[in-house]
């Protein structure tokens, strides 16, 4: 009986194919940072992207901040 050791999964993991999310045709638009994050200097590991449903885009900051640096939108 065959083993199937590391480099078997190394293997399959390689043949995955990477599929983009959202599927549209349009890429949403880049929001920008929040001020917070400008003032911290947040070299980026730090940052998330949430996305602003009035302005169909996303924006990055912390993971806890809710509000759209554009429109001030808190609901996602």
């Amino acid at each position: 009986m065959a083993s199937t050791g590391p480099s078997d999964k190394v293997e399959q993991d390689s043949a995955a194919e990477v599929i983009d999310f959202p599927r549209e045709r349009v890429r949403p638009t880049e929001l920008g940072v929040t001020s917070l994050c400008e003032m911290l200097g947040s070299g980026g590991g730090e940052m998330t992207g949430h996305w602003c449903s009035y302005c169909r885009g996303i924006w990055y900051g912390f993971k806890l901040e809710a509000q759209c640096p554009v429109c001030g939108n808190r609901h996602g």
